[in-house]
C-alpha cells in the first residue's frame, strides 16, 4: 500500500532519486521535441489568440477553411488545424503571447505549463499524505498523456491546474474562490460547467454562488471581445454540435466516447461508418441523451447524500470525462488529481486497480485494437470501481423516478434529431 515514508528513510531518497531521473528523461526528450517541433494543437490556440487581438469575427474562428488559412498567415506552414470545438475564451491564456514568434510563444507556453505542473505536484502533496517524490511519479506514470500535452503544446496541464486548484480552495474553506476558479475552468474549457450541478445538489451555495459570478464575469468578457450577436452565434450553432460529439469525424474510435461508439453502432455512413451494428439512427438519437444523461444523473443524486468531499470530487471528475463527446491521450492527465485523491484513502487492492487503470488510460492505443475502444471500458471499469458504494445511497423508487425523466427528456432530444437527420 502506499504510504507516506518516515522523513530520512532510504524510501524518501529512493523516490526523491525516480522523480529526478524521471524529469531529467522528461526534459531531454518530450520537452525538448516540443521545444523544437511546431505541431498542432499549439497553433490552433496561438492562431486564434491573434484573430483576437486582431478584432476578427468569432463566427470566421470555426470555418474550417478560413481558419486554415489564418493558421498559415500566422507564419505556421505545413500544418492542419481548426479551432472547433472550442469556446470562444478558451484561446484566452494564450493572447498574451499572440505577439511572437509562434516557436517562441509555444516555448514560453511550455516553460509555464512546466511550473503548472510542479504547482499541482505540489498541492497534491499538500493535500494527502503523499510526498512531492510520491505524487510527482504518479504524474511521471502518465507518461503518455503528458507527453501528448507538452509536444503538442495542449492545453489540460493547465486545465488540471485549474481544477486542483479549485480543490485545493474548497479544501482550505475558500468556498467562494474554489467555485469560482471552477467558474474560470468552465468559461475557458466547458469541464467545470457540471460542478454547478454538483455543488447545488450538495447545497453549497457559496461554491454555486463563485462558479455563477465567474461564469457570467468570463461571459460578459467574451461578448466585450467579439460582441453579442458572435457568442450567441457559437451558443446556438458551435455548442450543440460540440455537446453531440459531432465537431470532428464522429465515427472515429480514435475518440474513444460511448458517444462515438454507439454512433459507430447504429449510424450507417457511407464513406466514414459503411458498416454499423444495424443502421439505426433513432436508436442512436435516442440512446446517446439517454447514456449521458444518466451518467450525470445517477451519480449526481448519490453525491447530494454524501458527505466523503475528497472521494465525492474526485469520483464526479471521473463522471465528467466519461461523459464527455470528445477525449484524447492527452485528456487523461485530468485524472491525477482524482488519482491521488482516491490513492490516499484506497485499500492495497484499490490502490493497484486506481494506478494500473490510470496508467493504461495515459498510453497511446496501438492503431490495430482502437475500434475496440479501450480507454472507454478503463474509463467506466474507474467509474464503477470508485463509486460502486454510492450505490446505496439511492432509493429504488428514486431511480425508477429519474430512470424514467431520463428517458422522456432522451425522447424528446431525439425527435428532432432525428428529423433533422433525415
Amino acid at each position: 500500500m502506499l504510504a507516506g515514508p518516515t522523513e530520512g528513510s532510504w524510501t524518501v531518497y529512493t523516490c526523491r532519486g525516480l522523480a529526478l531521473a524521471a524529469l531529467a528523461l522528461f526534459l531531454a526528450t518530450t520537452f525538448r521535441s516540443g521545444w523544437n517541433r511546431a505541431v498542432t494543437d499549439f497553433p490552433n490556440y496561438y492562431t486564434a489568440a491573434v484573430l483576437a487581438r486582431h478584432g476578427r469575427p468569432l463566427h470566421k474562428f470555426y470555418e474550417w477553411t478560413w481558419f486554415q488559412r489564418q493558421i498559415n498567415y500566422a507564419g505556421i506552414e505545413r500544418q492542419l488545424g481548426g479551432y472547433i470545438p472550442q469556446t470562444p475564451l478558451t484561446m484566452l491564456p494564450l493572447v498574451p503571447l499572440a505577439g511572437f514568434a509562434p516557436q517562441t510563444a509555444k516555448r514560453v507556453w511550455l516553460a509555464f505549463n512546466l511550473v503548472l505542473l510542479a504547482a499541482t505536484v505540489g498541492m497534491l502533496s499538500r493535500l494527502t499524505r503523499f510526498s512531492m517524490a510520491q505524487v510527482a511519479l504518479l504524474a511521471w506514470a502518465g507518461w503518455g498523456s503528458l507527453h501528448a500535452n507538452f509536444l503538442l503544446g495542449q492545453y489540460y496541464v493547465f486545465l488540471l491546474f485549474l481544477l486542483t486548484q479549485a480543490f485545493y480552495c474548497l479544501h482550505r474553506s475558500k468556498s467562494r474562490t474554489g467555485g469560482f476558479v471552477l467558474g474560470v475552468a468552465f468559461g475557458l474549457k466547458l469541464y467545470g460547467g457540471p460542478f454547478l450541478l454538483y455543488f447545488a445538489g450538495k447545497r453549497r451555495w457559496r461554491e454555486a454562488a463563485g462558479m455563477v459570478a465567474a461564469s457570467l464575469s468570463l461571459a460578459a468578457l467574451a461578448i466585450a471581445i467579439f460582441g453579442w450577436t458572435e457568442v450567441i452565434s457559437y451558443v446556438t450553432d458551435v455548442l450543440p454540435r460540440s455537446l453531440a460529439g459531432e465537431t470532428l469525424d464522429p465515427y472515429h474510435p480514435g475518440n474513444g466516447t460511448l458517444s462515438t461508439l454507439l454512433r459507430r453502432a447504429f449510424v450507417r455512413e457511407p464513406e466514414l461508418n459503411p458498416y454499423p451494428l444495424t443502421n439505426m439512427p433513432g436508436l442512436y438519437f435516442f440512446l446517446q441523451p439517454l447514456v449521458t444523461l444518466g451518467i450525470l444523473a445517477f451519480p449526481l443524486l448519490a453525491l447530494g447524500r454524501s458527505n466523503r468531499t475528497r472521494r465525492d470530487f474526485a469520483w464526479f471528475i471521473i463522471v465528467l470525462l466519461l461523459a464527455s463527446p470528445n477525449t484524447a491521450s492527452y485528456t487523461f492527465i485530468i485524472l491525477l488529481l482524482p488519482l491521488v485523491l482516491l490513492l490516499d484513502e484506497a485499500g492495497r487492492l484499490e490502490q493497484v486497480l486506481l494506478v494500473a487503470c490510470y496508467v493504461l488510460l495515459t498510453l497511446p492505443v496501438p492503431r490495430h485494437w482502437i475500434w475496440l475502444f479501450p480507454k472507454l471500458w478503463l474509463l467506466l471499469a474507474w467509474f464503477l470501481i470508485v463509486g460502486w458504494d454510492y450505490r446505496r445511497l439511492l432509493r429504488p423508487r428514486v431511480i425508477l423516478v429519474t430512470s424514467m425523466l431520463v428517458a422522456c427528456v432522451a425522447a424528446l432530444m431525439a425527435a428532432p434529431r432525428l428529423n433533422n437527420y433525415f
